[in-house]
C-alpha cells in the first residue's frame, strides 16, 4: 500500500533538491511507469524491438545467450529518468526463483541471474548520472522482490496501521533478512571474482 506513490513522489522531491534520480520499476504491473510516461510512450517502448525496460535488459540473460544488457533510461525531467516497468518481467521470476537456492551452492550463472537487477541498475545509473535510484516493487514477496532486495542498500516498507499490515511487515522482515545475508554472499563472490 502506497510503495508506487511513495516512489514516485520522493523521486521528484529529491530531483526538485537537484539530486539526480533514477527510478527501477520492477513491479510486472508497471503502474509507477504509468505515472512517469504517457500510454503512447510507454505502447512505443514495449513494441519496440530493442525494449529499453528491465525485461529487456534482463531478456539475453533468461534465454541462456548471453548477459543483461544496460537500457538507455528514459527521462522525465531534468536530473529523473526511469527504467520502465514491463508486463513480461513475470517471465523471470521463475529462473529467480530457480537460481536463489543454487548461489548458495556457488553456481556462477545462478549469481549473475540473481544480481541482474543490481548490475542494470548500476550500469543504468552511470549512464544516466544518477547518484540515487528508487526501486517500485509489487506487492508481494515473490523471488522479482527478493532480488529487488539483493539490488537494494535501504529499504522503506509504507504500511497502514492495522492488523494485517502489521502482520505482513514481520513477513517481510524474514525475508529482507534472508536477503540481507544472500546480497552479503553475493559481495563475498564479486569480491572473490576481482581478487583473482
Amino acid at each position: 500500500m502506497g510503495k508506487t506513490s511513495l516512489v514516485y513522489h520522493v523521486a521528484w522531491m529529491l530531483s526538485i533538491l537537484k539530486q539526480k534520480v533514477l527510478i527501477a520499476d520492477l513491479d510486472p504491473q508497471a503502474n509507477v511507469t504509468s505515472m512517469c510516461l504517457a500510454p503512447d510512450v510507454i505502447e512505443a517502448i514495449w513494441d519496440g524491438e530493442n525494449r529499453r525496460t528491465m525485461y529487456g535488459a534482463v531478456r539475453p540473460l533468461m534465454s541462456g545467450v548471453g548477459d543483461i544488457t544496460v537500457p538507455d533510461p528514459v527521462r522525465i525531467a531534468d536530473r529523473l529518468h526511469v527504467i520502465p516497468g514491463d508486463l513480461d518481467l513475470s517471465l523471470f521470476e521463475d529462473q529467480l526463483s530457480e537460481t536463489w537456492p543454487k548461489c548458495l551452492e556457488g553456481d556462477e550463472r545462478a549469481f549473475r541471474v540473481t544480481a541482474a537487477f543490481y548490475r542494470v541498475l548500476a550500469g543504468a545509473a552511470e549512464k544516466c548520472g544518477a547518484s540515487i535510484g528508487l526501486i517500485d516493487v509489487g506487492p508481494n514477496l515473490g523471488a522479482i522482490n527478493r532480488a529487488s532486495l539483493v539490488a537494494a542498500d535501504f529499504v522503506i516498507v509504507p504500511i497502514a496501521p492495522d492488523l494485517f499490515s502489521i502482520r505482513g511487515l514481520a513477513n517481510v522482515g524474514a525475508v529482507i533478512g534472508k536477503s540481507v545475508w544472500t546480497n552479503g554472499l553475493l559481495r563475498c563472490a564479486s569480491a572473490g571474482r576481482r581478487a583473482r
